[in-house]
């Protein structure tokens, strides 16, 4: 998420743009930004999927509040379990989503909006917890879902958009060294948190130039700072002084609801406060970012050439 000011000088971008008949995955979206989401979209008539691994009664609560928050119907929300933790989870979950019905096996916006400030530890699968959860399980769920993704019945294309930071520009470069990348980090305030989110916005990049944008259009957004569950592994002062300086969740979604809504947007962009804004010099690094490609296509098992065959 990362700190950041906030660009006032110009009209607030409110969503209009009617969402009916597109199905949406918004991963976690119990709370926060994710929320915010979700919600915005089950206002536009979108059928909302909720995903993530905090469990069927916190993801009903999140239900009931967006149907009467929103005016939405009920039977437009549901909740699939989903720990991005786990790359074991991430393939069951799209597992499951092949088991659904037909029609609703078809997606027409992903929201990979799920994330971590930063933790000390390694995942299951032995990587750090920011680089998995923020990075490679998003960089895997989205490449095992492109196959069901589809343009909308209004010929629109489908939308994936990938929430990232700011923090992407203060890092050193992109992360390659599996022995770095499987070694415990530091927390927020190291370097972890950046380089998760300057993996996010290469693989936008790398995925947006592969992808025929007629089809499908893939963007990165910084939401901006902002007071929410995504840092409650800080201590309470700290997070009271976040609280106090920062935006709340509604006003962090909007540039995701912006990108996932809008009928244009560049795709391969990263984009601030409703807008394009300019990303990080590091991406200017093709070898570096077909390297780390390559090797998250390893990590993961996916084909780095063949993108809707797995």
């Amino acid at each position: 998420m990362g700190f950041s000011p906030t660009d006032n000088s110009r009209a607030e971008w409110v969503p209009r743009q009617r969402q009916d008949g597109r199905r949406v995955l918004v991963t976690g979206s119990n709370r926060g930004i994710g929320y915010a989401t979700a919600a915005g979209l089950a206002a536009l008539g979108a059928q909302v999927v909720l995903a993530g691994h905090e469990g069927s009664e916190a993801f009903g609560e999140a239900m009931d509040r967006i149907v009467l928050e929103t005016g939405c119907q009920r039977d437009q929300l549901s909740y699939m379990a989903l720990d991005l933790r786990s790359l074991d989870s991430v393939r069951a979950f799209v597992q499951a989503w092949a088991q659904r019905p037909t029609a609703e096996r078809v997606l027409h916006s992903l929201i990979n909006n799920a994330g971590i400030a930063g933790a000390p530890g390694v995942s299951p699968d032995g990587f750090e917890l920011c680089f998995q959860i923020n990075y490679l399980s998003m960089f895997l769920l989205t490449r095992l879902l492109l196959p069901y993704m589809q343009p909308s019945s209004d010929g629109a294309p489908a939308r994936i958009v990938c929430v990232s930071s700011s923090a992407h520009v203060f890092t050193l470069g992109l992360p390659t060294d599996e022995k770095y990348l499987r070694a415990s980090g530091g927390g927020f305030f190291s370097l972890r948190y950046g380089e998760s989110k300057l993996c996010v916005n290469s693989f936008v990049r790398q995925l947006a130039s592969r992808l025929d944008p007629a089809t499908v259009e893939v963007a990165a957004v910084h939401p901006g700072s902002t007071a929410s569950g995504f840092w409650h592994s800080f201590p309470a002062w700290a997070q009271r002084c976040i609280a106090s300086v920062a935006q709340g969740p509604d006003q962090g979604a909007r540039t995701s609801l912006f990108c996932a809504t809008e009928k244009r947007i560049m795709s391969g962009g990263y984009y601030a406060d409703c807008a394009p804004a300019a990303a990080s010099f590091w991406l200017g690094s093709t070898a570096k970012a077909d390297l780390l490609w390559q090797k998250s296509c390893a990590w993961t098992g996916v084909s780095p050439n063949k993108l809707h065959a797995q």
